[in-house]
């Protein structure tokens, strides 16, 4: 009895929304998921310009391969995501899938130039 009376509570404070709580909205859904899109756009370039900089410095060929394995992720995931081309403005599914690919896409690429600008920012402290 008591579990069930436990079970029923929580479904309850699940089910019921918390005064002041926001709640789902698919136009900032879609907003965002065109913010993850240009985001992508604007580390992957910065991605390339690092990529360059940290060989032309010598960092190690660990750190560039770990690199180069985050941007491979990124760029399979931006290739996933835009086999569904960026939806329209409606509410359909496709919105669903294209986000979750081009967030896992944005977040690989801004993995790979955090990656990277540690790399880069690593002889500078140890000159100092």
């Amino acid at each position: 009895m008591k579990k069930a009376a436990a079970i029923i509570a929580l479904l309850f404070l699940a089910l019921v929304p918390i005064a002041g709580a926001t709640t789902w909205n698919y136009e900032n859904f879609v907003k965002q998921s065109i913010a993850w899109y240009y985001l992508y756009q604007s580390d992957e370039q910065k991605f390339s310009e690092l990529y360059n900089l940290s060989v032309q410095m010598n960092v190690s060929n660990e750190t560039l391969a770990l690199a180069m394995e985050l941007y491979n992720n990124a760029s399979a995931e931006y290739s996933q995501a835009i086999t569904y081309g960026i939806p329209q403005e409606t509410q359909t599914f496709r919105w669903v899938v294209f986000s979750v690919h081009i967030r896992k896409a944005y977040l690989y690429i801004s993995q790979a130039v955090e990656v990277l600008e540690e790399a880069l920012a690593l002889p500078e402290n140890q000159t100092s």
